[in-house]
């Protein structure tokens, strides 16, 4: 009897073991699966950061190429100037020396006129030659004269054509210049701790009543870092543009542009902003372009 009692004990035992067993091998499965779905998970994530980063990377890379392009023809603009002047200058010369060769000319002719003057009064003979030689020397210093006159009057008219040219590459070149300074904001307006900078673009703004109206704006900043657009409604009348609801909150990738634009140009460039620094990352454009 007792070794029948004892015999019931171990095989509950063991039954009570094996299943401790089981348990133990069906959490491990559990915990197995839960680790796989969530390494799967973060692949997906990582991919998709990934891609994220690589069309950034080529939208990034298109906008400076085209700056670039931009850069270089304002830079032949330039060149083509600097060379239209050196050539106006070298004209310029050309012309002060035909100049000074005319008023040669013209003191050689007052010399023979006088000495016609006295050859009146020599021998008649002596005095026909004279004159047939004075005669000749007039003809071709008048033939000269003719000739100099041909290429002044050359060299003018090249000259109004170049100067129509150098006003025109002036011209370009300033609108350049102008369009490069609209584009980075620039300040008009500072006062104490107040501020205005002009908006670089036109944008569509909300009235009170619902209604959109489009115009330039001015960038407002007070000297504690917050600021707003002012604009101007249908009826001329400026006002503060009122802020999103739920205030303003930046998105976090606007956070995170912000904060590696920052980092660079203050700790890497030392508060230096180069021409990298300006070339803006519109994402607009490509929800404009779906």
């Amino acid at each position: 009897m007792q070794a029948s009692l004892h015999s019931s004990e171990l095989l509950t035992s063991f039954i009570h073991s094996y299943n401790e067993e089981q348990t133990e091998i069906e959490r491990q499965e559990q915990m197995h699966a839960l680790y796989k779905a969530n390494v799967q998970d973060e692949i997906a994530l990582l991919k998709s950061k990934l891609e994220a980063e690589r069309r950034f990377t080529t939208k990034l890379q298109e906008d400076i190429n085209q700056n670039n392009i931009d850069l270089n023809k304002a830079a032949q603009a330039v060149e083509n100037g600097l060379l239209i002047a050196k050539k106006q200058t070298a004209l310029n010369k050309k012309i002060e020396t035909l100049e000074n060769q005319n008023a040669s000319l013209h003191e050689q002719l007052k010399i023979a006129q006088k000495k016609v003057t006295e050859l009146n009064q020599l021998n008649p003979k002596k005095l026909k030659e004279q004159n047939k030689r004075q005669k000749e020397a007039n003809e071709k210093a008048q033939a000269r004269a003719k000739y100099l006159e041909k290429c002044t009057k050359e060299n003018q008219a090249e000259i109004k054509d170049l100067t129509g040219v150098i006003k025109k590459a002036t011209l370009t070149i300033a609108e350049l210049k102008h369009d490069l300074d609209r584009s980075k904001g620039t300040g008009v307006y500072h006062s104490g701790e107040h501020h205005l900078i002009i908006w670089p673009q036109e944008i569509n703004i909300e009235r009170e009543d619902g209604t959109n109206f489009k115009g330039r704006t001015l960038l407002y900043l007070h000297q504690s870092g917050r600021g707003g657009l002012l604009a101007q409604d249908s009826d001329m009348t400026t006002h503060l543009c009122p802020g999103p609801k739920g205030g303003l909150r930046p998105s976090k990738d606007t956070l995170e542009f912000a904060e590696r634009w920052l980092s660079q140009v203050n700790e890497v460039q030392g508060g230096v902003v180069t021409e990298l620094d300006m070339i803006p990352v519109n994402l607009n454009s490509k929800a404009g372009d779906a």
